[in-house]
């Protein structure tokens, strides 16, 4: 079979107009959130404090996780425990604090769905 160049750019076309494709559609799933969140936070008594974040703040809209910087540039998650449900802030050198919402704005995230009286 013989080389054809013309191929060669048509098949490098398609695989680069895929790919960004690819990218462009995972860019889609992130939201900016440009208002300052307050993250509830349950303490080791028991009781909720919270703190509020403004920094980079970033929501995966597939998976409800949050990305943010706090005021020393240190980057946070909070993610969900796939085995308990329940959701943690942390960073890499800190211990996860268990959350039990976010605020931002007249937006509330992670509070747990209100079961029916049936």
């Amino acid at each position: 079979m013989k080389f054809n160049p013309l191929l060669f750019d048509m098949k490098k076309s398609i695989l680069c107009l895929i790919l960004f494709a690819g990218i462009t559609v995972s860019c889609l799933d992130i939201e900016k959130i440009n208002e300052t969140c307050e993250v509830y936070i349950v303490m080791d008594d028991g009781s909720v404090r919270f703190y509020e974040i403004s920094e980079d703040v970033r929501r995966n809209k597939a998976t409800g996780v949050f990305t943010y910087r706090d005021e020393s540039g240190r980057l946070w998650s909070i993610n969900q425990d796939p085995e308990t449900g329940e959701w943690y802030s942390k960073s890499t050198d800190e211990r996860p604090r268990l959350v039990e919402r976010i605020v931002c704005g007249e937006k509330t995230f992670l509070e747990p769905e209100e079961e029916e009286e049936g």
